[in-house]
């Protein structure tokens, strides 16, 4: 175990965002081409310009997939509000080949057009269709926050968008780079950090220690630390309180709350990560990560106030319990977040 030097002073970083919507345009567009006979699901070539938005397959002939980049680097670290990918697919040619259908997926991207984006592991995020010539095109707006904000948390500074063919055939079509946007809203955030995956807390059990500054719990098997942030307003008349969970493998995660914290502010060792909130404690709620990343509460779950039992202001701490069965650090299967912390008032 290195050294550290254990500052008296609880390690605590504020948040003051602003809620403005960011609309980002892609730079970066392509078509990638796979040719066959037969087309084995792997990029061969580029298409040229005017081609560059290309949407079609013919199978077992070829297949031509779009794809577009963001540059998202200004929110790194963000907890978003909201994140909308919205744009336009145009018929090229009015072949009548019956409706067409796609899905729209994200990846992480690099900044570049790669062959290999054609193949690269993405989640979808939505699908659209039409029947040309009318209408001649369609429109799509999708709610990709959670997509999204497990990608800034696994520490994506560009987020990809392809688009893929799933009927067939399907020719030809071209994915718009002149309205495709990806609308950003950075939530205003309610508490304090402390208690970081990082120095000068307690080291990390196994040296899995987060990046200085990252604002996460300990490394997990996924290569990157939870993050947890709260957002919303911490009256206990009027409780708008969101605890919003990132980074996480798809896996159950227990949201819950202390009344200290643990040694101090700089954490004590549990599982592959450290524990933050103690004295009393109380489970809020138990959910399961979706694309890496989930909240408490949602839908009908009690508030977060009557659920932690809070009538009177005071100081609460916070923190994700998430399970992480890979063999990764110790032998224990779980990891938690950072913590966080809320004063409350009436």
């Amino acid at each position: 175990m290195r050294n550290r030097i254990v500052l008296s002073l609880i390690v605590s970083a504020a948040f003051t965002a602003v809620a403005r919507a960011t609309d980002i345009a892609p730079t970066v567009k392509a078509s990638i081409h796979d040719v066959g006979p037969p087309a084995d699901g792997v990029g061969d070539s580029f298409n040229a310009a005017p081609f560059t938005g290309l949407i079609q397959k013919t199978s077992p002939q070829s297949e031509d997939r779009a794809i577009q980049e963001f540059n998202v680097a200004a929110f790194t670290g963000a907890t978003l509000q909201s994140a909308t990918l919205s744009g336009k697919v145009s018929v090229n040619n009015a072949f009548d080949v019956g409706p067409r259908s796609f899905d729209f997926l994200l990846y992480a991207g690099n900044g570049v057009a790669d062959l290999s984006d054609f193949q690269i592991p993405a989640v979808v995020v939505g699908s659209g269709s039409y029947y040309p010539p009318m209408p001649p095109n369609f429109t799509y707006s999708f709610d990709v926050r959670t997509a999204v904000q497990s990608l800034l948390a696994s520490g994506a500074t560009w987020i990809g968008l392809k688009v893929v063919c799933t009927s067939d055939p399907n020719y030809p079509n071209i994915l718009d780079d002149v309205t495709s946007k990806l609308t950003l809203i950075q939530a205003i955030s309610v508490g304090t950090f402390f208690c970081p995956g990082y120095g000068p807390t307690t080291p990390c059990p196994c040296g899995n220690d987060s990046p200085n500054g990252s604002l996460t719990g300990c490394l997990n098997s996924l290569g990157h630390g939870a993050a947890l942030v709260a957002t919303g307003t911490a009256s206990i008349g009027s409780d708008t309180v969101v605890l919003r969970g990132s980074g996480m493998p798809n896996s159950s995660a227990l949201y819950f709350q202390g009344t200290m914290q643990q040694n101090n502010g700089v954490g004590a060792l549990f599982g592959d990560g450290l524990r933050c909130a103690s004295g009393t404690i109380n489970r809020l709620g138990t959910t399961f990560n979706t694309m890496g990343a989930s909240e408490y509460p949602t839908g009908t779950q009690m508030s977060v106030h009557l659920k932690g039992g809070i009538v009177a202001p005071g100081t609460r701490m916070y923190q994700v319990w998430y399970r992480n069965p890979a063999a990764f650090c110790t032998p224990s299967t779980f990891n938690l977040s950072n913590g966080w912390q809320i004063i409350w008032t009436l």
